[in-house]
């Protein structure tokens, strides 16, 4: 009799694994057969729970948003309610082919761009429309706790250097030597719609990755900061961020790597081994490639250096002339890096994302940190992806998977949740998160958020309460609800990304 009861178990375990339910079967089924059970192409151990208590309310050493224990802080726990967390989802080769489609798709918009359609040359109604950006003058914006002037703005619309700008700017090209934030205007001042609100600032675009490739169409004022189109953004970085290339064949090899390191790792940093060169050490980000050195282009520049234990890249550098070159670093086998691009699964999702748990916010990667939108596109680097940067275009994105959520009940929208599996990007209006899965039948996720009402908060939202701030990576159930209109997370979301 018993074995007949653990097979009822056991068919019972796969189709209730999406929500949760699988720890509980599990622990009826070792106290019928005293021994362990596994299914469904995973693992199953018994997991000792902290109680649902034991969150930020409770006071605990590690605070958590409501709901969410211990164990749900760790990816090892989703991973383990993710059927066939190891499988290969997209080979890189599909994966390239899908960048394809998506570039087709996406571009040209203000928000993705594909750098190798543009020519020698980019006329000036193009530029200008590109650079000009007006601020909404019915708003007040700060700076600390002072107002922008409208002297300010007239100094800002001016280094831009619109009235200079050519019927027909010649392009430059170039690589990204540092990360370098993409600012609306040529300045750093950062501005803001409240009073000393310093982590948003209204001018930050994006921040781009070491060795992404530019086109360098305009120079500011000063000529200190350079308009650059990047396939993701278009806007001001300095200048002392960006290698030129002397042509556009050189800045193509630039971006050919027939070998090379991915930084898996949240931030990886690294030392040059040059000798007499500045910086000694370099830092680079998620997703970050770096192309692997030859032993031949580095013997006669190290002195025959016997570099045990480390990989050895090729770094770019902005030399004084401002021109591209390159610099060797010792990578130790230690640091959270790939020799190529991770395996595109579930479980290396999920495990990308822990990686930057509890990480600051960063409104547009200002401060070195991530949004919701730069935190999934670096995951997604690690595998190949050329993701767009922002929320919205990350909701436009193809997929197999992809499934509308809009006009659906709460009944309705459970069943697609509970369809898909941890790992899933989910997106709603201004934000975008990785689907983590269910356990008790809620529903949780991993993102770069800055705000939201507690699940236990159950007084009328407003917006200006500090206690909704929370602008980390968390851990959170969908039971979260927005300061702006007081939804939750899953009333408001409106498609499940899938790729494939």
């Amino acid at each position: 009799m018993n074995k007949y009861i653990v097979t009822l178990l056991l068919a019972l375990t796969c189709l209730l694994t999406a929500c949760g339910y699988r720890d509980y079967i599990y622990r009826n089924v070792a106290d019928v057969s005293g021994q362990a059970v596994s299914g469904g192409g995973t693992r199953m151990e018994d997991r000792s729970h902290a109680d649902a208590t034991d969150t930020a309310v409770s006071g605990g050493a590690v605070h958590s948003a409501d709901n969410v224990t211990a164990d749900m802080q760790r990816a090892d726990y989703w991973i383990g309610k993710t059927v066939s967390p190891d499988k290969i989802l997209m080979t890189p080769k599909e994966i390239t082919e899908y960048n394809k489609q998506l570039t087709a798709r996406l571009s040209p918009s203000t928000e993705y761009f594909d750098l190798l359609k543009y020519g020698e040359t980019v006329d000036k109604s193009s530029l200008d429309n590109l650079i000009r950006r007006e601020h909404d003058p019915a708003k007040t914006y700060y700076i600390g706790e002072t107002g922008v002037t409208q002297e300010q703005w007239n100094a800002y619309r001016e280094a831009c250097n619109l009235e200079n700008i050519d019927d027909s700017s010649q392009v430059e090209y170039g690589i990204i030597c540092s990360r370098a934030d993409v600012r609306v205007l040529p300045t750093a001042d950062n501005i803001t719609n409240d009073k000393g609100d310093a982590g948003h600032d209204v001018l930050q675009s994006t921040a781009l990755a070491v060795n992404e490739p530019v086109l360098v169409v305009h120079r500011s004022l000063d000529e200190n900061w350079l308009f650059v189109i990047a396939n993701e953004h278009a806007g001001w970085v300095l200048q002392d961020k960006v290698g030129l290339c002397r042509d556009r064949e050189l800045w193509l090899d630039a971006q050919k790597m027939k070998d090379f390191l991915v930084v898996t790792g949240d931030e990886v940093s690294v030392r040059s081994v040059m000798p007499d060169t500045l910086p000694g050490s370099f830092l680079f980000t998620m997703g970050t490639k770096l192309a692997l050195a030859e032993k031949s282009e580095y013997d006669g520049v190290l002195g025959n250096r016997n570099i045990l234990d480390n990989y050895i890249v090729k770094v770019p550098v902005r030399e004084q002339s401002g021109q591209l070159g390159y610099q060797f670093a010792a990578v130790p086998l230690g640091k959270d890096v790939s020799r190529g691009f991770l395996d595109y699964t579930r479980g290396n999702v999920i495990r990308q994302a822990f990686k930057l748990l509890g990480n600051p916010y960063g409104w547009g990667g200002m401060n070195g940190g991530r949004d919701c939108s730069s935190m999934t596109r670096d995951i997604y680097l690690c595998f190949g992806f050329r993701l767009p940067r922002d929320a919205s275009m990350q909701a436009k994105i193809p997929g197999k998977g992809r499934i509308s959520l809009k006009n659906l009940s709460e009944k309705e929208r459970n069943a697609r949740l509970r369809s898909v599996q941890p790992g899933t990007i989910l997106q709603m209006p201004g934000h975008v998160m990785i689907y983590l899965g269910c356990q008790d039948q809620q529903y949780y996720v991993i993102s770069a958020n800055g705000t939201f009402i507690p699940d236990h908060d159950t007084v009328p939202p407003d917006p200006d309460r500090k206690n909704y701030q929370t602008r980390l990576v968390t851990v959170n159930d969908l039971e979260v609800r927005s300061p702006s209109n007081g939804k939750t997370w899953k009333e408001q979301l409106t498609v499940i990304v899938g790729i494939p």
